[in-house]
C-alpha cells in the first residue's frame, strides 16, 4: 500500500449556515486563498500538519470568518475560541477551548499536540502553556472583536434568542500528501450569544475533527451542540469504511439523519485515504475550496461547483477586497 502515490489535495471550509449575499464574495476569496496557501505547503513537500495549520491561519486572520479575528461574541461581548488538530499517521491530537486574545488558536492547538504531553488544555493551564511556548497574546485585550460580530450579537439579543446558527463560520482544513498522510484542523469562535465557557464540537476529537490515514480526514461546521451528540466526524469516516462506500453519500445521509433526529444543520469537508474529496452540508450555505494539481474548485451553496486555475485571483476586484 505504501507504494501507492496519492495526488496531494488540500480542502477547506469557511463555515456552514446562512450567509447574506454581500458576504459570499469575501468568503469565497478567503477559502480559495486558504486552499492555495495550504496546498503550497504540500507542493513544497511540507507536512500535512503544516498545510492544514497554514490554511486555517489564513481564515483566522480574515474578518469574514468566525475564527480568530471576526469570531462570534459570547453573551458578554467577548471572543472565546475553540480549536483542534489531528495527525492521521499517529492519531496525535491537540485541542483547546475558551481561548481569548490569540489570533491563531490553531497554532496553539498544534503546539499542545506536539509539546504538552496531553490532548486538550483549557483555562489557566492553557494560558500558562501558551506563554511558556512563546505565544503572544494581544494587548490590550478585545482586538479580535469586529463591528460585524458586535452587530450580530445586538441582533441576537433583540431576537427571541433561540440559537439559530446564523452564518456559522467555523473554519477547517483537511489535507493528504503524496505518501497518503492525512491531517485535519478546525477553529471557531463558537455561536453568537453563547454562555461564557460554552464548548462546541470543534475541539472535540471525533465530533468536529478527525484524521486517520487508513480512513480519511474530516472537519465539521454547524450546530456544535448537536454535532457532538452523534460524533459526526468519526461516524462519517467509520461508516464509509465499514460499508465500503464513498464518503460523499455517507456524509449526506448522516447529516440528514442527524437533523431529522435532533434538529440543527451542519456541513463538512473530507478526504478519503485515496485523496477523493467530499463536500456536504444541509445548511443553506457553506463556503469551501480545494486545490489539486494546478486547479482550485470552490463553492458556497448547494449546487455550486466552480473551477479556476490556481494562478487566478478572480475575487481581487470584488468590493471589500483587502
Amino acid at each position: 500500500h505504501s507504494l501507492c502515490v496519492v495526488e496531494p489535495v488540500l480542502i477547506v471550509h469557511g463555515g456552514a449556515g446562512t450567509v447574506s449575499e454581500d458576504r459570499i464574495p469575501g468568503k469565497l476569496r478567503g477559502v480559495t486563498l486558504a486552499a492555495k496557501v495550504g496546498y503550497q505547503v504540500l507542493a513544497r513537500n511540507g507536512s500535512v500538519l503544516e498545510a492544514v495549520e497554514q490554511a486555517v491561519r489564513i481564515m483566522e486572520a480574515d474578518r469574514f470568518f468566525n475564527a480568530g479575528y471576526g469570531a462570534a461574541l459570547n453573551i458578554e461581548g467577548d471572543v472565546e475560541m475553540d480549536a483542534s488538530i489531528m495527525d492521521g499517521a499517529t492519531k496525535a491530537t491537540g485541542s483547546l477551548s475558551g481561548l481569548r486574545d490569540l489570533l491563531h488558536p490553531i497554532s496553539l492547538a498544534r503546539d499542545i499536540m506536539e509539546h504538552s504531553g496531553h490532548n486538550f488544555l483549557i483555562g489557566d493551564g492553557l494560558l500558562s502553556f501558551a506563554v511558556d511556548r512563546g505565544f503572544r497574546f494581544l494587548e490590550p485585550p478585545g482586538q479580535l472583536v469586529t463591528q460585524y460580530a458586535k452587530d450580530a450579537l445586538d441582533e441576537w439579543k433583540a431576537s427571541d434568542q433561540s440559537y439559530r446558527s446564523g452564518e456559522g463560520g467555523t473554519v477547517g482544513a483537511v489535507a493528504i500528501d503524496a505518501g497518503g498522510n492525512i491531517a485535519a484542523a478546525t477553529s471557531t469562535g463558537g455561536v453568537t450569544g453563547k454562555r461564557v465557557g460554552r464548548v462546541g464540537d470543534t475541539p472535540i476529537i471525533g465530533s468536529g475533527t478527525y484524521a486517520d490515514n487508513t480512513m480519511g480526514g474530516v472537519s465539521l461546521t454547524g450546530d456544535g451542540d448537536i454535532i457532538m451528540k452523534v460524533c459526526l466526524a468519526f461516524d462519517v469516516l467509520r461508516t464509509a469504511q465499514l460499508t465500503e462506500r464513498e464518503i460523499q453519500p455517507v456524509a449526506d445521509e448522516l447529516l440528514d439523519a442527524m437533523s431529522a433526529a435532533l434538529g440543527g444543520t451542519a456541513g463538512l469537508v473530507a478526504l478519503d485515504s485515496a485523496g477523493n474529496v467530499a463536500v456536504a452540508h444541509n445548511s443553506l450555505h457553506m463556503s469551501w475550496a480545494y486545490q489539486r494539481g494546478d486547479t482550485v474548485a470552490y463553492g458556497a451553496s448547494k449546487e455550486d461547483f466552480n473551477l479556476m486555475p490556481a494562478t487566478d485571483s478572480p475575487f481581487d476586484s470584488l468590493p471589500g477586497a483587502t
